[in-house]
């Protein structure tokens, strides 16, 4: 499963002298991230030191600074209520990064990075709390026996927008819990390795991979999650962010799991994209000439298969492998199965 975790920069308030346009743009970046809390795409986690930085530079309680900020700049069309409390469901958030990953700390020393994301930040203590969280994210991706390399890293911003940061360091203590963790490099030795990191909701989605979320899959759970992503990145591309609402509501029958999976894992390197192509082609309602009634009988004139009121349906995933399904009587689609190219039946649950 994706996961992210927010740096504590991103929920500080602009300093007190700040111009309205970048108040604006605090706020909105906000609102960009409180899609994550509304649609569960990837695990989403914080620091457990994220409101302790933040109270510790001054920028917490936000009501305060907010307050002052909007008064300020003559902001009415957004309420400082509303926008802390938004604020502080991200602080609420667990379990902690640290928690979920047994990593506890890490104390380092003559830490570089590249694009320099610290010279972006203007606290100290802020940059200090970066500066570990990107150490130890890039720790858990490179000296890690079963490495986290699907975890992004939520920033306020990034120079040149980099989607990845490299990063360099003296490693003198590194505290965990973990015992997967293997030769980490000691000083005068540096640990070098690599964060993915991200400013915007989009450019997160477009960078979640769908394919290995499918193929990783254990549960349908995890299939709609790749199939959710797919929308998602088709609303990008129709320049409509993500208006995934849009979209008609899908489910699985009972057996479409153990099909799917049993077809991917066969082909799972060339298929298990047609698969999901398909799937969201059938939602979206398009290529349908790639679509058939899925009758009763062989033949042209045999009575389309139903289910009450349900119709049964059959798409081209390619020539080998087709996707049933039905189109129910409220609007929604049903996935029935995966099927090879000779196999017309449909499982009505």
């Amino acid at each position: 499963m994706p996961s992210v975790t927010i740096d504590a920069s991103v929920l500080a308030a602009p300093i007190s002298n700040a111009e309205k346009e970048l108040v604006h743009q605090y706020v909105e970046t906000l609102l960009d991230w409180k899609r994550l809390l509304e649609e569960p795409l990837v695990d989403i986690y914080m620091s457990e030191f994220a409101a302790e930085v933040l109270v510790e530079d001054g920028l917490y309680p936000l009501r305060p600074a907010l307050d002052s900020l909007f008064k300020q700049c003559g902001i009415v069309e957004y309420d400082v209520n509303t926008v802390a409390r938004l604020a502080e469901s991200f602080l609420l958030v667990k379990p902690s990064f640290e928690e979920t990953f047994n990593l506890s700390d890490v104390l380092a020393t003559e830490v570089t990075m590249e694009p320099d994301l610290l010279s972006t930040v203007t606290s100290k203590n802020i940059a200090s709390e970066l500066a570990r969280c990107i150490i130890l994210t890039a720790i858990l991706r490179k000296y890690c026996r079963h490495p986290v390399d699907d975890h992004t890293l939520i920033i306020r911003s990034s120079a040149g927008g980099a989607s990845v940061v490299n990063v360099k360091a003296l490693i003198h203590d590194l505290e965990h819990h973990r015992d997967d963790i293997e030769s980490i490099p000691e000083p005068p030795a540096y640990l070098k390795g690599s964060v993915l990191v991200c400013q915007t909701f989009q450019e997160l989605v477009k960078n979640i991979d769908e394919n290995a979320i499918w193929r990783d899959a254990d549960n349908d759970i995890k299939m709609a999650l790749a199939i959710k992503i797919a929308l998602y990145k088709l609303c990008l591309e129709r320049g409509l962010e993500a208006q995934i609402e849009n979209f008609r509501a899908f489910t699985f029958g009972h057996h479409f799991f153990a099909t799917a999976k049993a077809c991917s894992q066969t082909n799972h390197d060339s298929l298990v994209g047609r698969i999901i192509r398909a799937t969201v082609e059938t939602i979206d309602n398009t290529s349908l000439a790639d679509t058939h009634a899925l009758r009763m009988g062989k033949g042209g004139n045999e009575p389309q298969h139903k289910r009450g009121q349900d119709k049964a349906w059959r798409r081209d995933i390619d020539y080998e492998y087709h996707l049933h399904y039905w189109e129910c009587d409220d609007g929604s689609v049903e996935f029935a199965s995966v099927v090879t190219h000779n196999d017309f039946s449909i499982p009505e649950l």
